[in-house]
């Protein structure tokens, strides 16, 4: 199954969503573990394709059967990731055929570019902050007030030495 194929920034945004559902306790830590493996365990770098069973989530993550369906229902209605069901047509010599269930297939969700989760977030450590020519009276009156301060801690400091 083809799926979308995830940069390096999208990877870290949709993890970054995910450590601040866990902060919200939206989520849960085996969730978010579940969530990694499926990241960066599972995925095929080339396609993006998820393709693994449950047996294979409870090795990666180290949990309970009941745990990892429990933890994909969650994750799904979240809007992390979408399952895709999966089935195999086997068919016979004599012409009848059955259908079985295949291993699901899951489909990561990346944040939209417009919400808290932006791709300037995951990229830059850093922001600029730019003050206009108007407020360089208030910055110079922070800056004295701050100077001001220093000095007393520092005349309180050598006083006590």
């Amino acid at each position: 199954m083809p799926g979308q194929r995830l940069s390096p920034t999208q990877a870290g945004a949709i993890v970054k969503r995910a450590r601040k559902l866990l902060r919200r306790g939206l989520i849960t830590h085996r969730q978010l573990a579940l969530l990694d493996c499926l990241l960066w365990s599972c995925r095929r770098p080339d396609t993006g394709a998820i393709v693994v069973s449950y047996t294979a989530l409870q090795r990666l993550a180290h949990v309970a059967r009941a745990t990892v369906a429990a933890g994909l229902r969650r994750l799904e209605e979240l809007g992390l990731l979408s399952r895709v069901k999966r089935r195999v047509r086997v068919l016979w010599a004599n012409g009848g055929q059955q259908s079985r269930q295949a291993a699901s297939a899951y489909v990561l969700h990346v944040p939209a570019g417009d919400c808290e989760f932006s791709a300037r977030t995951v990229i830059q450590g850093q922001e600029t902050l730019i003050i206009e020519g108007h407020d360089n009276v208030a910055v110079r009156a922070a800056r004295e007030a701050l100077a001001r301060r220093r000095e007393a801690v520092t005349r309180g400091l050598m006083m006590r030495g």
